[in-house]
């Protein structure tokens, strides 16, 4: 409808269309319109128009933004479930790769073979680094990524994880420099397995991208407050440096693989997203200092409670160390594991050390063992066919003689669903260990929890 306005002296005709609605037809918007005859009625029916189009769109909006999270959240489920099988699965024949290969020193080789076999070790070490990796980053994408507390020595961590990439340097030839600046006796309560690993991503990571000059680890205690010990750590090297718009997302996940360049280095992209996790576990701090061309500095400030230096002395520390097993001599163990190959690397160890046992294929006969025996030890696979690990655990439990029903069970598991200690104990498990291991890993969780008549502990007064 047209009508005839007015403006000073100057008539004119004026459309008023005043639009009420929105019909949404497939995604698109479509103008109901009305005409009015009366412009005193097309400001008030304007407002109202234009708070039903605010509140369509809003309305809209939101629905397409929750679609959108939810594909999201879909996609990133799968792809930390695809991470997580993958990395379940890897464990079992990495685990007797390893296993083997340690076996195999303790047979007759000549020098060539010998060779060859640090060769398989240092592949093996390579891809279990890496796949741990992998899954405390799928833990962390979960939010089941947790921190366990115990004491340990600052010092032992980092001389440990400095020698190792002291190797990888000088294979790359590059000048290592690890320097500890503190107390050497001091003992901090966490996670000192993850401290190390964290450590170890950084020095991996230095050496990976320094063609040539030198690598550098400082690791400085400062004890400012009573009772608390504020750690830096500072990983330095002369290598390629990082250009500042990178600086952003180096922290990212699978960066490397955004930006593919011929003949650059490549690694798995998760390294820094991983040592940017830990340190957020530790409610630290991680920062970077780093000029294209000239290298780059990682500065990690943590803090621990300082704990008391243990009064204990292990009688037995030569003979762990050099993992002879005479303790386990004569012991009787039960180990249950529907896997073949662990089955038989189990044999070659507990056989070395001069144990009785016994091999279960699945729970149900595991169960059926431990009924017709007294062992000093159980060992369990978690997913096991006819009864799980978790069942024939909480059956032992339930035992009513007070004897076998309290007997060390250990899991030795390729599981990754349970990430922390106190699940495991939960279920009725004295302790666990995650495939792969090495033999002196399982030797000290074996000695830690045999029965009290046995300790290998004496306590100085």
């Amino acid at each position: 409808m047209y009508r005839s306005v007015a403006f000073g002296h100057t008539p004119f005709t004026l459309p008023v269309f005043v639009i009420v609605d929105v019909i949404p037809v497939n995604h698109f918007s479509i103008p109901a319109v009305i005409t009015v005859s009366d412009l005193s009625f097309v400001i008030p029916v304007l407002s109202v128009a234009v708070l039903l189009i605010a509140l369509y769109y809003i309305w809209y909006l939101r629905k397409q933004i929750t679609h959108i999270n939810r594909t999201g959240k879909a996609l990133a489920d799968a792809r930390v479930n695809m991470i997580n099988n993958i990395s379940q699965e890897v464990r079992t024949p990495l685990n007797a790769i390893i296993g083997f290969s340690e076996q195999l020193h303790y047979t007759t080789l000549d020098s060539a073979q010998r060779e060859m076999l640090l060769a398989v070790e240092n592949a093996a070490g390579t891809l279990s680094r890496m796949q741990q990796h992998f899954q405390e980053l799928a833990w962390s994408q979960r939010g089941e990524l947790q921190l366990d507390t115990y004491p340990f020595s600052l010092y032992k961590i980092f001389t440990g994880t400095t020698e190792r990439a002291h190797v990888q340097a000088k294979a790359r030839q590059l000048t290592f420099e690890a320097v500890y600046d503190g107390d050497k006796q001091l003992q901090v309560a966490g996670d000192g397995e993850r401290l190390g690993r964290l450590i170890s991503i950084l020095l991996d990571n230095a050496i990976r991208y320094t063609d040539a000059g030198n690598v550098r680890c400082l690791l400085k205690i400062d004890q400012e407050f009573a009772g608390e010990a504020r750690v830096q750590i500072r990983v330095s090297d002369t290598g390629l440096g990082i250009s500042p718009e990178r600086q952003t997302m180096i922290f990212e996940q699978y960066l490397h693989n955004t930006v593919p360049q011929a003949g650059s280095v490549h690694g798995t992209g998760i390294g820094l997203a991983l040592a940017k996790a830990l340190i957020t576990l530790h409610h630290g701090e991680i920062l970077l200092e780093s000029t294209p061309g000239k290298g780059s500095c990682f500065i990690c400030n943590i803090s621990y409670r300082v704990v008391p230096v243990p009064q204990t002395v292990i009688i037995t520390q030569k003979e762990v160390e050099q993992l002879t097993g005479q303790l386990m001599k004569g012991r009787y163990l039960l180990v249950a594991d529907d896997q073949e190959m662990n089955l038989a690397l189990m044999d070659k160890i507990l056989t070395r050390w001069q144990c009785r046992f016994d091999k279960a294929p699945d729970g149900a006969v595991a169960y059926e063992l431990f009924v017709n025996n007294n062992y000093d030890m159980v060992l369990l696979d978690l997913q096991m066919p006819r009864m799980t690990g978790l069942e024939v655990v909480k059956r032992i439990r339930e035992d009513k003689e007070p004897q076998k029903a309290h007997v060390p069970v250990l899991a030795l598991t390729a599981d990754t669903t349970m990430p922390g200690n106190q699940e495991f104990i939960d279920a009725g498990f004295d302790d666990y260990l995650l495939k792969p291991f090495r033999e002196k890993e399982i030797y000290n969780v074996i000695i830690r929890h045999l029965r009290a008549e046995s300790a290998f502990v004496k306590t100085v007064h």
